[in-house]
Formats: structure tokens, C-alpha cells, sequence
């Protein structure tokens, strides 16, 4: 038994339906079935929330799991690999709309167009506010898969200066100068941003703290677009506060959503927005049933599939 529970739109549930006519689909929810019916699933292709412990252990016969994005921090890794669980996901299908969002990020921040913005709604002629250019800057990328490329490919356009942090070290287009994560302070040291393209792993939760912050010019920014424990919030305001860096562009959080009471949102120097980098965009679902048809073509040789998930990088 197939089961889906990513709510696709009918003309993909159909697509998927005309090319596999021998590999059913159900879509529906995990709390929709019944014991029995859960001993009976094989392959699930979800985003991964509904896959507790408890559904988990109902499914006696689960083989392959398919993640419909790229953040895997909420499984039970080590329930799924007792089971013998292969796992795919869908990275790199949003990797060229979050490398736009962090351009956007850092041309807005050297071009300070969301100053002249509040200028124009006061009516005021702004003549004096001095910008600058991303040109001959540097980024520091911590995590060069899919989307740290493509923010490397992006800042190489305008003439930036790109190095990256990796568990490998091998040349990558577009990236200057690769380190290995134990000699991230003299990458933090050198960068005027760094961008935390990092997925959420035992060995990077918390991966910028106090330490790191203050390895940072007081002229740095950092984005993240990974997974909010990367960074320890309370240090990251109290070097925001202190001066220590200019400011962070955020779109994720440990608690999502933000609440309303978090000190994050009173700082003028940190930029919010709602997880909505990599998300809400036309070619989302496209570029997800693409994987999905490939890997389905590829059953049941998994050797053979796009985006197979390492279970040493999470438990």
C-alpha cells in the first residue's frame, strides 16, 4: 500500500495515476487509518509532521519514505532506521527561490532600499543616506549542497568574494575557498555576510554562538536560511544589541510560529520573515512530482534514486 498524505492537486494525483498504474496511490492521512490498515503500508510520501513514533510503529511492512522538502529535523531517525527505512527527500526543488531571497537580503541591506522606502512614506527627501555594493564583498556559505550553490553562483555574479564551509572540501563552482567547519572562526572573521545553508544535525545545532558572533566584524550580517537552533538566539540579540554585528536576516526560528512576545521582533537590526523563503512559490509542486516520478521509476532499486538520505548525518 502507497499512501500520500502531501495533498497534491488533482492533475498530479492524476499524472502520477497514468504513469504508474501498478503502484496505486492513496491520498489521505496516517490518523485516517486503522491499525490494520497501517500494518499494511509499504512506501509514504509525506512533508514528515505526521510521522510519529506511534504511526511508525504501526507500520509493520514501511520500506521507503519519501519527504516532500528538504527539513527532516522532526523524524524519529532512529526509530526508522531500526526499521531498515530508506528515506528520500525533495532538496533543491525551492534551492534557486532561497539563493534569490538571500541576494535580495544583502542588496537590500547594502542598497539600505528599505530605508528609502520609510523615507518615502514620511515624504522625505532622502539625499544624504549613504550605499554601498555588493561588489568585492565577501560571503561566507556555511553548507554547500543544493542551495548554498546556487547563493554561490548568485554572489559570483556581482562580483563577490565567496567561500564556503563544508564536511567536504572539494572545488565547487563559483566558491572561492572551501574550509573544513573546524576553521569556521577565520571564515566568520573575514565575511561581510554569512549565510547558514546548513540542515539541522547533531553536529550543527547551535553551530553560531557567542563564540562565533563575536569572531564576527561589526559590519557582518547573517542570514539564515537553514533551521533556527543553528544560531543561539539570546546570543545573537545580545551581539545585535551590543554592536558586535550589524544585523541578522532571519526566516527561521526554534518556535515557529515567532511568538508574539519574542525579543526578536523588537530589534530594528533583525529582519523577520515567516519561513517563507523556499515556500509559496508557482514551481513547488512541479519540481516536487518530478522527484516523486523519478524515484518512483527507479522502485525498488533505491541505489538508484534521487536524494537519498544519509542516516550517520542524523543519528
Amino acid at each position: 500500500m502507497i499512501i500520500s498524505t502531501i495533498n497534491l492537486e488533482k492533475e498530479y494525483r492524476d499524472l502520477l495515476k497514468r504513469e504508474f498504474p501498478s503502484m496505486p496511490i492513496i491520498h489521505t492521512q496516517l490518523g485516517d487509518l486503522s491499525d490494520n490498515e497501517l500494518a499494511q503500508v509499504q512506501i509514504v510520501m509525506t512533508y514528515g509532521y505526521d510521522m510519529t513514533p506511534e504511526i511508525i510503529k504501526k507500520m509493520s511492512r514501511l520500506h521507503w519514505l519519501h519527504i516532500a522538502q528538504s527539513g527532516m529535523d522532526l523524524l524519529p531517525f532512529g526509530l526508522l532506521k531500526e526499521k531498515q527505512v530508506v528515506i528520500t527527500n525533495s532538496r533543491g526543488i525551492n534551492s534557486s527561490i532561497i539563493s534569490e531571497y538571500v541576494l535580495c537580503a544583502m542588496l537590500n541591506i547594502t542598497r539600505k532600499t528599505f530605508l528609502y522606502a520609510e523615507r518615502a512614506r514620511q515624504k522625505i527627501w532622502d539625499s544624504e543616506t549613504r550605499v554601498d555594493e555588493l561588489s568585492l564583498k565577501t560571503v561566507g556559505i556555511f553548507g554547500l549542497g543544493k542551495v548554498g550553490r546556487q547563493v554561490a553562483k548568485k554572489a559570483k555574479s556581482f562580483g563577490m568574494r565567496v567561500w564556503g564551509v563544508d564536511i567536504h572540501t572539494d572545488e565547487v563552482p563559483f566558491v572561492d575557498q572551501i574550509f573544513l567547519p573546524h576553521h569556521r572562526q577565520e571564515v566568520l572573521s573575514h565575511c561581510d555576510f554569512i549565510v547558514l545553508c546548513v540542515p539541522l544535525l547533531p553536529s550543527t545545532n547551535g553551530m553560531i554562538d557567542r563564540q562565533e558572533l563575536a569572531a564576527m566584524p561589526d559590519t557582518a550580517w547573517i542570514i539564515n536560511v537553514g533551521r533556527g537552533p543553528l544560531i543561539n538566539t539570546d546570543a545573537l540579540i545580545e551581539a545585535v544589541d551590543a554592536g558586535s554585528i550589524a544585523g541578522a536576516v532571519l526566516d527561521v526560528f526554534t518556535t515557529e510560529p515567532l511568538p508574539a512576545d519574542d525579543k526578536l521582533w523588537t530589534r530594528e537590526n533583525i529582519w523577520i520573515t515567516p519561513h517563507t523563503a523556499g515556500d509559496h512559490f508557482q514551481q513547488y509542486g512541479p519540481r516536487l512530482v518530478e522527484i516523486m516520478l523519478y524515484n518512483m521509476a527507479q522502485y525498488p532499486h533505491f541505489e538508484q534514486m534521487q536524494n537519498p538520505v544519509r542516516y550517520d548525518l542524523y543519528c
